[in-house]
């Protein structure tokens, strides 16, 4: 079963999107192999994009790679960093209990997480990111948990459709 036999691909990228509109996350939607299905258009700041665009894009994957095992496991919800201190949350969903893939977030900052800007200068080979690192989006607890809430409503749908 694949994600496009339960929604069309445009229902998919409405999900990834509206996790960037409503919420300031990267969003995305991931298949049960933990390769993308749809991502949002929108960057949630200007240091991720350039983090995918080079060679430092196994701090997503390893990210990835590390939660969706997690969640998997538990069957809910996981939240937590990647290595550039980002929040990552990714809520699995299932159809019929056969793990179908994941509905996710990520990108922004914590409201009291401080960025570890060596580290991410030390990843981009640059030595300053001052220009990018402002774009940083910060979000409340309660605001996280929304998103979450967001991410549960739609996986539910999917187990019901």
């Amino acid at each position: 079963m694949e994600l496009t036999d339960i929604m069309a691909l445009e229902r998919w990228k409405i999900i990834a999107d509206q996790l960037h509109e409503k919420f300031g996350f990267n969003g995305t939607v991931y298949k049960k192999d933990n390769f993308v299905l749809v991502k949002s258009d929108g960057w949630a700041n200007k240091v991720c994009p350039a983090i995918k665009s080079g060679d430092s894009v196994s701090v997503c994957s390893s990210a990835q790679q590390r939660l969706s095992k997690i969640a998997q496991k538990k069957k809910d919800c996981v939240v937590d960093e990647c290595d550039a201190g980002f929040i990552k949350f990714l809520m699995p969903f299932y159809v019929s209990n056969e793990f179908a893939g994941m509905i996710g977030g990520c990108g922004c900052l914590a409201e009291n997480t401080e960025i570890d800007e060596f580290h991410i200068c030390k990843l981009l080979q640059k030595e300053d990111i001052t220009d990018i690192i402002g774009t940083t989006k910060r979000i409340p607890r309660d605001k996280l948990e929304e998103a979450i809430q967001f991410a549960r409503q739609q996986a539910q749908g999917v187990a019901i459709a």
